[in-house]
């Protein structure tokens, strides 16, 4: 019995690895190619693995890319429940927020191309995602944040709660999606961290500046 049950344990770990190292080839192949551009041939050789066994734990490519946009969603929920927001003064919150969703776009480029990609999709595949726990972090987090600011004192009550989550994404991601051109036309490098910690005080200081009572 013990026989048995060590060689089922095996097949799992071994399972869970094929499956990760699915994942993890399946991610830089869309976030390069976009979901047409993507071979699953080439999935399956960067994971050391064969096609048959891509299609039995993931069904077909479109269901995998949309696993991959359902993980790398999840990774800013996940950074965003490490911080305990309830306790500290709202305005903190902000910047504390503004400064987690540049680091967390620095380190996690697949992310961007994953949304610029999707976006030529037309959101065609994040449509199939339930964002149910992740909408519960990001926005709800942000709002939970903006509510209790408005009841402090610490911001002004008639601000758009929604239009400011809209400029905060705006201007976080836009930094990162066009880093390349923008570097070109401004002569300006974007991707030195001087450059990107004087942007993470500009973008703090002017939503603060909007948001907060004199």
């Amino acid at each position: 019995m013990k026989g048995i049950t060590a060689i089922f344990m095996k097949q799992k770990r071994d399972s869970e690895a094929t499956k990760n190292r699915i994942l993890m080839a399946a991610e830089a192949e869309f976030a390069d190619k976009g979901l047409y551009g993507a071979r699953i041939d080439s999935i399956a050789e960067k994971a050391q693995t064969n096609k048959r066994m891509i299609y039995q734990y993931f069904g077909n490519k479109e269901q995998l890319y949309v696993n991959i946009l359902e993980i790398t969603y999840g990774r800013l929920t996940a950074e965003e429940l490490q911080i305990e927001w309830e306790i500290m003064p709202a305005k903190i919150s902000i910047q504390k927020i503004i400064r987690l969703y540049f680091e967390f776009l620095e380190k996690n480029p697949s992310y961007v191309k994953l949304i610029l990609w999707e976006n030529l999709n037309k959101g065609k595949y994040i449509e199939q995602i339930d964002f149910t726990n992740t909408k519960s972090s990001v926005f709800h987090t942000f709002t939970d944040i903006m509510d209790r600011g408005k009841k402090t004192g610490e911001f002004k009550k008639e601000i758009d709660t929604q239009q400011v989550i809209l400029s905060l994404l705006t201007f976080t991601f836009s930094y990162f999606s066009n880093r390349y051109t923008l570097s070109k036309l401004l002569e300006f490098n974007l991707f030195d961290s001087m450059n990107t910690q004087k942007r993470i005080k500009i973008v703090t200081d002017m939503l603060l500046k909007y948001i907060c009572c004199e």
